[in-house]
């Protein structure tokens, strides 16, 4: 093989890594009108981008769409079947997918993976996993994610439909949980107050 050719092999590879990321990678777009963390949360409403609509297939069978969740706080986990890190925390937004009030909150596992059929192969290996899961589309994700993201990452939409968090690699469930948590207390105290 060439020296070229060994070159435009290793860039090529790179190009992969990018797109699809998974890991520590920092290529995931910032949050410019969103909440990057609990810890760092924007007391601006107005400064809250309205999360893009999208409708997309189901594992299993049918369609999910944005609307489908009105008037509810949703986390969308972006994940992929060979994303090591992605797969290792699926049992914990199972978890806390489990432990809500779906009547005021949902999960949506969003994959990377392109393909339902892929998705379903990688669930039936998977007793574990019951909640939604869906295929993102290259529109949705580049909607979400930008046009350079990388995995795991989730987005916290509140109920009014903005985007309210948005977490990149090295998110956790357990931050995606606080941020929820801090959503629901602000729509108790608004309900109270």
């Amino acid at each position: 093989m060439t020296r070229h050719g060994f070159t435009a092999i290793a860039l090529a590879l790179a190009l992969a890594v990018l797109l699809v990321g998974c890991g520590d990678q920092s290529a995931s777009r910032p949050a410019t009108s969103a909440r990057a963390a609990p810890e760092q949360a924007t007391e601006d409403p107005e400064a809250a981008q309205t999360a893009p609509e999208f409708s997309l297939p189901l594992a299993g069978g049918g369609e999910v769409s944005l609307s489908d969740y009105e008037g509810k706080i949703l986390v969308l986990d972006f994940w992929a079947t060979n994303c090591a890190g992605c797969v290792e925390e699926l049992p914990e937004f199972q978890e806390m997918y489990e432990s809500w009030d779906h009547d005021k909150l949902e999960c949506l596992g969003v994959s990377l993976d392109g393909s339902v059929g892929m998705v379903e192969a990688f669930l039936e290996t998977r007793d574990d996993l019951t909640l939604p899961m869906a295929v993102g589309s290259p529109e949705m994700l580049e909607a979400y994610l930008g046009e350079t993201w990388s995995i795991p990452a989730a987005r916290v939409i509140g109920p009014e439909g903005t985007i309210a968090y948005e977490f990149g690699p090295g998110r956790s469930a357990a931050k995606v949980e606080r941020a929820v948590a801090e959503l629901l207390a602000e729509g108790e105290s608004a309900e109270g107050g």
